[in-house]
């Protein structure tokens, strides 16, 4: 009796698990996509700036630059712009120096 009793347990238990399933992945279809564009300034002081659209509202999500420079003798050294919400734009400078390029903008996402 024991056993028929456990049998029927794990199979209601199987049965719940398979009604609840769905959901879980209901659940993932409600996420949107984030489009993140990103720029460099054409003339000294150089800058990189970024702006991302379809993240959730800030402060739980937020975007921000992030900015590799280059100095005339090939250092690099990476600068992050503030983190900013939807459709705001984040920019850092690279230095005042005229001679300090951007070598590569991304983006860096934040979430709480």
């Amino acid at each position: 009796m024991n056993k028929s009793l456990a049998a029927a347990l794990g199979l209601a238990f199987a049965a719940g698990s398979l009604i609840l399933a769905p959901g879980a992945s209901a659940a993932q279809q409600g996420v949107t996509s984030v489009d993140c564009e990103t720029w460099k300034s054409s003339h000294a002081p150089y800058t990189g700036s970024a702006k991302c659209t379809g993240m959730l509202p800030y402060p739980l999500e937020a975007a921000k630059v992030k900015v590799t420079c280059i100095d005339p003798r090939g250092v690099k050294t990476v600068k992050y712009g503030p983190a900013v919400g939807n459709g705001k734009t984040s920019t850092v400078k690279c230095s005042d120096s005229p001679n300090v390029g951007v070598y590569k903008v991304g983006v860096e996402r934040v979430r709480l």
